[in-house]
């Protein structure tokens, strides 16, 4: 997969100036659409949704429209991507975190069993990584050859994500509430 949208399969199904409309971020235009009843899960000959079509181009507002007219913003492409999904593969830490944000399921897998995590460790992508842990990616799932994220960032040398994945778990409490110390810790 590359960065990229093949906005030719998206011709045969919906009129231009929809796509233009989500591509450009005129949302009363993409509301008319979805009232005159355009579904709001619409996708393309590839799978691809307009909230995916949205995220590619970064249109909040588009992809918040979306949400309210109850478009999944899980919806997996034929593939089985999902748009968090590709911007985790793609390095696109702004939209895994807005995804997130409305809702994304950061642990999704596709067809193959691969899920975002897994490829943000493979591709380096630190800041992805980290949106994905704080958005609630879990840790340590095992894919089809008994390896994890941890396996596979050390054995790529990826120190920042190991340290990153090795680190603490959450919020650590505050102890000078508590009146205890690091100790032992």
């Amino acid at each position: 997969m590359h960065d990229d949208v093949h906005h030719e399969a998206w011709r045969d199904r919906v009129a231009p100036e929809l796509l233009d409309a989500v591509r450009q971020g005129k949302i009363p235009e993409v509301l008319r659409w979805l009232e005159d009843g355009l579904p709001a899960d619409w996708q393309d000959t590839e799978g691809c949704s307009l909230i995916f079509l949205a995220a590619y181009h970064r249109r909040w507002a588009v992809i918040d429209g979306l949400l309210a007219h109850g478009a999944s913003v899980d919806l997996p492409d034929r593939r089985g991507w999902t748009p968090l999904f590709w911007a985790a593969f793609n390095g696109h830490a702004d939209i895994v975190s807005f995804l997130i944000g409305r809702g994304a399921n950061p642990d999704v897998r596709n067809e193959d069993g691969e899920w975002p995590l897994f490829w943000a460790v493979y591709k380096g992508h630190t800041a992805v990584v980290r949106h994905l842990l704080i958005g609630g990616a879990k840790r340590n799932q095992i894919d089809a050859d008994g390896h994890d994220e941890l396996w596979l960032a050390k054995n790529l040398g990826r120190q920042d994500i190991v340290a990153i994945l090795e680190g603490p778990r959450g919020p650590r409490p505050n102890r000078a509430l508590r009146g205890t110390s690091d100790e032992g810790i």
